[in-house]
């Protein structure tokens, strides 16, 4: 116990100071092996971007992958590739090539889901549509940037598919697994038949960031309120608004949650838990958890001699919070308009006690790291919010990279609804834990000795609060080692999400580098 507690002080302390330039200081360089043999060329990485395009044109919403399930069985049909469907989750084996017979079996790992967001207005059935793409050289987005753009994590399963098809790169034994519902629960990676994996190592290609190898991850904890209200015939002497927020910057909740930006729906729920004698009649906004809420609307009701009261703390209130995220959210825009008055609506009490509620989760970081910089302890993000027939559902993801502390802002969030004594229930569900490799395992030394000898310059190490299937495989398989790599990926999660074309040249070229020289890793 007292040697776990020093790794992970030692740990937090190398975090703080890894770059290219002084991860030495702290971390001894691994063990330099002897020359890499004289590089065969590297084939092109435009195999890569052919399945990306192919891959994109594929359906594939978190937790409905039933299509590209599909499109993996086919691929590996037409290759006459040994495959298994385990589940939703698909594993595809390739035979070590020509004098690579002996070396370990290798897991590559990505994930078959995509996060999927579309601009306001912009309409697209994401079960049934594809997702339209450009490539200007220099980055690939969505045309137009109507949607989000699937590269987290659609380009490292074009990378990996580019390895199945490749007749010319030498590589031991692979099974390459490609996971369902990463982006929301985990659930294909807890879902996998436990021993199903034989690999030594795993090589998941799910990081965002070229030039980095994945040191630590945060876990997390999904949190749901659900009220069955009482709809109720609006009282006379009632006038009502529409409220929206749109135009937020939004992102991944456990990436560009440090930003500083807001959410669209906490900016509501802040407001209208200043107001009195308040009536709900239809709120919205959201996507998923783990995406920071860029737009949200509501329609409420107040009485009619307090309209130009409401008014006028909605102006103030714009005016303020304009002014404070101004740099993080700079195309924000904050809307009223008054409309007419619906018939039915959520009583004063239930409405009162849905604001108290959002108003009382803090969203953003509750608690910053005091040994890494720009890293939180402990982070909440509310999306989506709904109200339908009768239930209103509000969902959080609590991040944090301390089981207990988790567990502490996911029940303050639930003594919140709960508290109210008006109907609420609560549900904890979907708990994923910190992932914290070890930093001087054989597999680590040997991906930073490869990058080294390939590119001429150190592979920077960094820790994130994005989450990371490796916590559940190191549970399952505590033998196996580990290493998380990948090319840039920008803005995931959002309509303005791209991939930089020159990074997935570099990352292919990388995984090549990897395959190909493994038997360093056994000597």
């Amino acid at each position: 116990m007292k040697s776990l507690t020093f790794i992970t002080i030692f740990m937090a302390m190398l975090v703080a100071v890894c770059t290219s330039k002084n991860v030495d200081r702290f971390f001894k360089r691994p063990n330099k092996p002897g020359k890499l043999p004289v590089p065969s060329k590297i084939p092109s990485y435009e195999n890569v971007l052919k399945f990306f395009k192919q891959v994109n044109g594929v359906p594939r919403p978190s937790q409905h992958e039933e299509k590209m399930g599909y499109f993996l069985a086919d691929f590996a049909k037409k290759r006459g590739l040994k495959y298994v469907m385990d589940g939703k989750n698909v594993i595809i084996y390739k035979k070590a090539t020509k004098g690579m017979e002996g070396t370990p079996m290798i897991t590559l790992q990505t994930h078959q889901d995509m996060v999927c967001v579309a601009k306001d207005g912009y309409e697209i059935d994401f079960l049934e549509q594809g997702i339209e793409s450009y490539n200007d050289g220099i980055y690939i987005r969505s045309k137009d940037n109507n949607t989000s753009l699937g590269a987290d994590d659609g380009i490292g399963v074009s990378i990996v598919l580019a390895i199945l098809d490749s007749k010319t790169i030498s590589h031991g034994p692979l099974e390459c697994l490609f996971t369902w519902d990463e982006e929301q629960e985990f659930s294909g990676a807890i879902a996998l038949t436990p021993g199903i994996l034989k690999g030594k190592y795993m090589m998941n290609i799910d990081w965002e960031t070229d030039g980095e190898l994945c040191i630590g991850t945060a876990g997390g904890l999904d949190v749901a309120a659900n009220l069955a209200y009482n709809i109720t015939e609006t009282p006379s002497g009632y006038a009502a608004y529409n409220l929206s927020v749109s135009g937020l910057t939004g992102g991944h909740s456990g990436v560009a949650i440090v930003n500083g930006g807001s959410n669209a729906i906490k900016l509501l729920g802040d407001f209208l838990a200043t107001i009195s004698d308040l009536r709900l009649a239809a709120i919205e906004g959201g996507s998923f958890p783990n995406v920071i809420s860029i737009s949200s609307k509501a329609t409420v009701l107040v009485p009619e001699t307090q309209k130009a009261e409401f008014e006028t703390k909605w102006k103030k209130y714009v005016a303020e919070v304009k002014a404070k995220y101004a740099t993080a959210d700079p195309n924000m825009e904050l809307t009223i308009v008054e409309t007419e008055t619906p018939k039915e609506s959520m009583t004063e009490v239930q409405t009162k006690a849905v604001f108290a509620g959002l108003a009382n989760a803090a969203q953003g970081v509750t608690e910053w790291s005091e040994t890494v910089k720009d890293i939180f302890e402990t982070s909440n993000n509310v999306g989506p919010i709904t109200m339908k027939d009768g239930t209103l559902n509000i969902e959080y993801l609590v991040r944090g990279f301390n089981n207990d502390n988790i567990a502490k802002l996911a029940d303050n969030i639930i003594a919140g609804f709960e508290g109210s004594k008006v109907g609420f229930t609560t549900r904890k569900y979907g708990a994923f834990s910190p992932w914290n490799p070890s930093l001087d395992s054989a597999l680590m030394n040997y991906a930073r000795n490869i990058y080294q000898e390939h590119f001429g310059k150190p592979i920077s190490l960094r820790k994130v609060g994005g989450g990371l299937e490796l916590s559940e495989f190191a549970v399952v398989y505590p033998d196996m080692q580990f290493i998380s790599y990948g090319p840039t990926v920008n803005d995931p999660h959002t309509i303005n999400e791209t991939v930089e074309v020159k990074t997935v040249k570099s990352t292919w070229e990388y995984t090549v580098e990897l395959l190909r020289n493994i038997k360093q890793l056994e000597n």
